[in-house]
């Protein structure tokens, strides 16, 4: 008989970091150890129902980093703008599913990775019809005999009707993704995509009108925005500050949306308060360094039960900050400062 294994749930608070194989060379410049979940984006069935991941990339140095971090590693699935309708559409037939499956749980094994993410979108879920839910249900089944996890990717305020109450309460939690409330595809709707009031309503629908336990739900946070300038694009963080610090303390500047850490730390400390966790999308369209999304959220996590405040460097101590080198705290940290209005931290007399 083959080992048996009991899966764990994890009640500790989340934070998931999604990246595509596209950016997987960038790895060793993110702060991974700052995560708590590592999501590889994305993995397809090919035609036979076996799983290839997204441009070929080799998944395998990947999930050896985030071992070696001490992430879980997850294999993301399907993921938005799918063209392979047909392909998911037949795997997820009653006659293909648990073979389907067991396909997927072999690729995990082999691939040493900690779980699933289904990340069956908007455009793909029409297309499953009646057999979306059976299959979340089945895949539970066996990833958690062999002790593995199985998490979603689901809209923040809707989804499509074809996924039901046992789907969502089959997954050990659901990272909701609380961002693209416009985008690209509405060029004449122009404004921010992931407000803070966008995070309150989906918080509302998930854990009121879905009653879903709030410790199940991660939030999502974009770590991208918009340029609606046409042609509108999209645009990573590291780029809108690039040539401009002070716009990492806003949400917007002229027809750029996007998050910057003061909205990033609010939605953080919302989480904490009322959630399980926080998700990202994605982790390489953040910045290096002191304005790092990444790290403003992992000062806020690590800063406790209290009104995180935004402190500065003040190097020349002149009483004077750097808002090049902030630092989410309860209280200031030696060596920082409440305000930000340093204009050459190198030299005590220029303010």
């Amino acid at each position: 008989m083959g080992a048996r294994f009991i899966y764990k749930p994890d009640t500790t608070f989340k934070v998931v970091g999604y990246i595509s194989g596209w950016s997987f060379d960038k790895i060793d410049e993110l702060e991974i150890e700052k995560l708590t979940y590592l999501n590889l984006a994305f993995a397809n069935p090919d035609k036979d129902g076996i799983l290839v991941f997204d441009g070929g990339f080799d998944v395998k140095p990947v999930i050896k980093k985030g071992h070696d971090a001490g992430l879980k590693v997850f294999i993301s699935l399907a993921g938005g703008g799918r063209p392979d309708t047909v392909i998911w559409k037949t795997q997820l037939l009653p006659e293909n599913r648990t073979k389907f499956i067991g396909k997927i749980l072999k690729y995990v094994e082999e691939n040493n990775l900690d779980g699933v993410d289904v990340d069956i979108e908007g455009n793909l879920l029409p297309y499953t019809g009646v057999n979306y839910n059976p299959f979340v249900v089945e895949l539970r089944e066996a990833l958690h005999s062999k002790g593995k996890g199985i998490t979603a990717a689901l809209g923040a305020t809707r989804f499509h009707p074809n996924v039901h109450q046992e789907a969502l309460e089959a997954y050990d939690f659901i990272n909701v993704m609380v961002y693209d409330k416009t985008g690209v595809w509405r060029p004449n709707i122009i404004g921010p995509h992931s407000p803070w009031s966008f995070a309150e309503e989906s918080i509302k629908y998930w854990t009121v009108d879905l009653k879903i336990p709030p410790k199940k739900i991660t939030l999502g946070v974009p770590f991208y925005g918009f340029d609606f300038t046409p042609p509108a694009r999209y645009i990573d963080y590291s780029e809108v500050i690039k040539d401009d610090v002070s716009l990492a303390y806003v949400d917007s500047v002229g027809m750029r949306y996007y998050n910057g850490i003061p909205i990033i730390v609010k939605k953080v400390e919302l989480a904490k308060k009322t959630l399980g966790g926080v998700m990202i999308w994605e982790i390489p369209c953040d910045t290096k360094g002191d304005l790092s999304l990444l790290r403003a959220m992992d000062q806020t996590i690590k800063a406790g039960d209290c009104a995180v405040t935004a402190f500065f460097r003040d190097e020349d101590g002149d009483g004077f900050g750097n808002m090049a080198k902030p630092f989410q705290a309860c209280t200031a940290p030696d060596g920082y400062v409440a305000n930000m209005d340093d204009k050459d931290d190198a030299n005590p007399k220029k303010k």
